[in-house]
């Protein structure tokens, strides 16, 4: 079976980009300019497919990290990536940007930390996948769930979040644009997701992400 030729996006974070891959090896990545990923996602794609001479249509697939994360590079990446598909009839594949810090670390009990603004977490429990947001207070001084993370493992990839959650001992995995591959092409092994159908991980809904913290944050 001949390697699969993937498209990857990723505008969550800081370090935004796209990268055109082949099997489990990345050809060519770009960087995009923080904040600024809607305006300059597609002329970066061009200049991946014209070093590598392919066209779009000849891809298999295109993943994208679908968030939690920047509000803005979220809906970038989503909108794109569901561009991509539609024009050239190809696979889209969605990660958790929570899952992808999971899997890079092989965790398969533990939390997944990444920042979620105003003193707030997006958490991912890797043993199930549960996903939900937290205030920091609530998920470093809260009794039952910071006993139970001090005997797991806490893994995160900001510095500043391991500063929020330093009684934790959190250890610290710098993302790479590289690290939702092997999700990814594990999803469009399976089939994929419906391109009508995905929609941005906020992990919160829309409506809330203007609120401002406070009340009752924690799954039930």
């Amino acid at each position: 079976m001949a390697a699969e030729k993937i498209l990857l996006i990723d505008t969550c974070g800081e370090d935004a980009g796209v990268a055109l891959c082949l099997g489990d090896e990345v050809l060519v990545s770009e960087d995009l300019p923080e904040r600024e990923a809607s305006a300059s996602i597609v002329g970066a794609v061009r200049r991946l497919l014209a070093e590598q001479g392919l066209k779009i249509v000849e891809l298999d697939g295109v993943g994208v990290v679908n968030g939690p994360g920047s509000f803005t590079g979220v809906r970038a990446g989503v909108a794109a990536a569901k561009g991509f598909c539609e024009a050239a009839g190809l696979l889209l594949a969605e990660v958790s940007r929570l899952a992808v810090l999971c899997e890079a670390v092989e965790m398969r009990e533990g939390f997944a930390v990444l920042r979620a603004g105003r003193e707030e977490l997006y958490v991912r429990d890797a043993a199930n996948g549960r996903e939900w947001m937290a205030a920091q207070a609530e998920f470093a001084a809260q009794a039952e769930f910071a006993a139970q993370a001090k005997g797991a493992n806490v893994v995160v990839c900001e510095p500043s979040v391991v500063e929020m959650l330093l009684e934790l001992h959190p250890r610290v995995h710098e993302l790479r644009l590289c690290d939702p591959l092997a999700p990814v092409r594990r999803a469009l092994r399976e089939g994929g997701t419906s391109v009508a159908l995905l929609d941005a991980n906020y992990v919160r809904g829309e409506g809330e992400i203007y609120k401002k913290a406070g009340g009752e944050r924690w799954a039930k």
